[in-house]
């Protein structure tokens, strides 16, 4: 089926098989995911690029755009923007400051309520949110959380990806915003009960993803351990030629992004050919 745009949403309807008009077979598991783009500087360009190209969320079952600042348009449809204010970086001797990068919390909330308002989270298995920056393959996240996701009767989870310490912390497992993987269970007790993650948490030092992983820790949300999923440069990195990840961050241009992800494709394509010759 062609693609379809849904309320001016950034969302293209692409399931692998048809059955009717109205009845969709998506894979299992399936995503819908999404992300927050600044309508200034570099997000901009890059996420027009993997649009132009099906690349990264445009490769999901179903997707959404989102920003801050205005609208802008991605191919013949425009971003749902969020009505919150901008951002600016945290600073560490400010207390209660968590980030020196945007303090962009708020923002994310915003995000989360137009998300959750919608049902085309419901639709999936699974919601992941990426940065733009981050060069993201949905296919091998499919088969890693193939046993994990959970049924209708089990606990919801998302997935944490960042086990790094500092300053002689204990080791804990960590969610960094680069790449955020939430089971649909997991979204609906948020939809349920971010007016408590907003009232008992000191959120307004934050970052999103600080703000986010706090709030499934009250919730009583189960943590998967995904250390393996993602390389970012601010907690394990891994080159782009591991194609055992599912997510490298950051590239912040159009040429570094392509190059990872022609470098990444390249790699896992030798390795299944290999493979198939034995």
């Amino acid at each position: 089926q062609a693609g379809a745009a849904l309320a001016g949403a950034m969302r293209i309807w692409q399931p692998s098989v048809a059955t009717t008009t109205t009845t969709t077979k998506w894979p299992f598991p399936s995503f819908f995911c999404w992300s927050v783009v600044r309508v200034t500087g570099y997000e901009v360009s890059l996420i027009q690029a993997q649009h132009r190209n099906r690349v990264g969320i445009f490769d999901c079952d179903e997707y959404a755009v989102y920003s801050n600042g205005g609208k802008i348009q991605i191919g013949h449809l425009h971003t749902i923007e969020i009505p919150a204010p901008m951002t600016n970086k945290g600073n560490f001797n400010v207390p209660g400051t968590t980030t020196n990068s945007w303090l962009n919390t708020l923002i994310f909330m915003e995000a989360w309520v137009l998300i959750t308002e919608d049902d085309v989270w419901w639709n999936h298995e699974w919601t992941v949110k990426t940065d733009p920056d981050a060069v993201f393959f949905p296919h091998r996240l499919r088969e890693l959380l193939l046993i994990a996701t959970p049924g209708p009767d089990e606990r919801p989870r998302y997935v944490a990806n960042c086990d790094r310490t500092w300053n002689g912390e204990a080791k804990t497992l960590k969610l960094f915003g680069s790449l955020e993987i939430f089971s649909r269970s997991a979204v609906g007790a948020y939809k349920a009960f971010a007016k408590r993650c907003k009232t008992e948490l000191q959120w307004r030092g934050w970052g999103e993803d600080y703000f986010i992983q706090s709030c499934m820790r009250i919730l009583g949300v189960e943590i998967l351990n995904g250390t393996s999923f993602l390389s970012d440069k601010r907690c394990h990195y891994a080159p782009c030629s591991d194609f055992t990840k599912v997510a490298y961050h950051d590239y912040k241009n159009i040429q570094s992004y392509f190059d990872c992800w022609g470098q990444s494709r390249q790699h896992e394509e030798e390795v299944s050919r290999n493979i198939l010759r034995k």
